[in-house]
């Protein structure tokens, strides 16, 4: 979502060279949820019962030998090598387990402990196309306009159809300050859409808080990173020396990050002894993990917790722990549905890349299993539809009595820049023009009617600048009150 009201950027694992949403595990695999494991360091060795057969391995040898000395072009052996790796963990058909040669796996882990460049979008493989499914707050690909489900038809030119994501991300990442053109396929457009975005550099910052007067403190979770605990913990201690009264949880485009990470954040929320989440493993069995600090004894305010359809894997176990096991009130939009656990194996292939498998189901505190539905919030909040505007044409003139969508995006653009329309229906009305014309002289512009590169370049600018207010932030807003209200309420 592109003008996104908040400019903290989100962070951790997934941008444009990673794989997906995720929950990842770093901890302990127990030994009856694998054929083996090592304790030591908190992976699962993996363990093949009878290896291949001579028969497979002879078959394997004859492709690579076929390939070798037939195939038209030389070929790089270990980028063969690679291939068949990553066949195989493609033939699982599950988005979430991926390959990466060693230098993506380098650049994976680097991502983990700092800051790194690119358009901050979360990726994945769907029937051969490369698909977002949440862009970054504060993100070039957030300022741009990327939303969820959005597939990405092609950069600068060349088609990523077909592509693995691995072949994507190589043409999608780039240097700070270079241009990325897109080309957009959004579902219910009849046609694709441009966005130009600039490659930037992605920090870490996990954990964002902000209260007010009146006690209700807002506490802005970006990411699940290996330090988002103390940090949660740090934030929560400076706003209850300043009066906490209620707490609003925003973890709206979150897309997952470590499971212990989110285990000890809900900790600091829940009587000792409650169910923070459930873990299910290939073989039915089941371990669940409970509050073991008891902090929610010292902590009495209400919590609202705020998600959208961007809030992800690790984001919906804090959502769903919090409603079942700390009565917290979910406000917002229905949650993406990711409920699997993923683990990245850095070290059992030999050399430095990298197999992150899907290991097992996570499950709420009651047992539900939320893959691919998601959690229903209690209190349904929805953005104005300028909340998900995109970037305007500048190969082409939008004027009086023309149709489509990107004149639907110029309405709605007007209605967020505080000079709406008479209609969003895609119909370049008179009432619309007269609206853009408003426009164009408050910004003294020349009063046109139209929308050229320039007045489309400042309606843009005026809209982020609008959407950097709280106060146009819907969703907020309504969750701000919903924690005003249980304040007054409260014994």
């Amino acid at each position: 979502m592109w003008f996104r009201g908040r400019t903290v950027v989100a962070m951790m694992v997934l941008t444009t060279i990673a794989a997906c949403m995720a929950t990842y595990a770093y901890f302990e695999l127990p030994e009856w949820g694998f054929q083996s494991s090592s304790a030591q360091t908190g992976t699962a060795a993996p363990y093949i019962k009878d290896g291949l057969s001579q028969d497979e391995l002879d078959k394997l040898n004859k492709a690579l030998g076929l390939i070798e000395n037939r195939f038209i072009d030389p070929m790089d052996r270990e980028k063969l090598v690679d291939g068949a790796i990553q066949g195989m963990v493609e033939s699982l058909r599950d988005p979430y387990s991926v390959y990466k040669p060693e230098v993506e796996a380098d650049q994976f882990n680097e991502m983990l402990q700092g800051a790194f460049t690119g358009i901050g979008a979360n990726l994945r493989v769907d029937n051969g196309s490369i698909v977002v499914e949440a862009p970054i707050r504060g993100s070039p690909a957030e300022r741009a306009g990327l939303q969820p489900d959005d597939i990405l038809l092609s950069i600068n030119g060349e088609s990523l159809h077909g592509l693995t994501l691995s072949e994507a991300v190589g043409k999608i990442r780039g240097p700070k300050g270079t241009k990325a053109k897109l080309k957009v396929q959004r579902g219910g457009a009849a046609d694709p859409i441009e966005l130009e975005l600039v490659r930037d550099r992605i920090d870490l910052e996990t954990v964002h808080s902000e209260i007010g007067s009146d006690g209700v403190g807002h506490l802005i979770i970006n990411q699940f990173g290996e330090d988002t605990s103390v940090q949660v913990a740090e934030e929560l201690k400076a706003m209850e020396e300043k009066g906490l009264k209620a707490l609003v949880i925003d973890v709206r485009d979150n897309p997952g990050g470590l499971l212990q990470s989110v285990i000890d954040v809900a900790d600091q929320f829940m009587e000792k002894g409650k169910v923070i989440v459930q873990s299910e493993y290939r073989n039915g069995k089941r371990k669940v993990d409970v509050a073991a600090n008891g902090a929610k004894n010292d902590k009495f305010y209400p919590l609202i917790v705020l998600v959208n359809n961007g809030s992800a894997s690790a984001a919906e176990i804090l959502a769903g722990a919090l409603k079942q096991s700390a009565n917290a009130v979910i406000m917002g939009e229905t949650t993406y549905g990711k409920g699997t656990v993923q683990v990245p194996f850095n070290d059992e292939l030999g050399d430095r890349s990298m197999v992150k498998l899907t290991v097992y189901k996570w499950l709420l505190p009651d047992g539900t299993w939320i893959h691919e539905k998601g959690i229903t919030p209690d209190i349904e909040v929805i953005q104005p539809e300028y909340f998900l505007a995109s970037r305007l044409p500048r190969d082409y003139v939008l004027k009086y009595d023309t149709t489509g969508e990107a004149v639907t995006n110029l309405q709605n653009i007007l209605a967020g820049v505080g000079f709406p329309a008479d209609r969003t229906d895609g119909y370049f009305s008179q009432a619309t023009k007269s609206a853009l014309e408003q426009f164009q002289a408050s910004e003294s512009l020349p009063v046109t009617g139209d929308v050229n590169a320039e007045t489309a370049q400042r309606l843009e600018e005026a809209l982020y600048i609008n959407l950097q207010n709280p106060v146009h932030d819907k969703q907020l807003q309504a969750a701000l009150t919903e924690a005003r209200e249980k304040i007054q309420v409260s014994p």
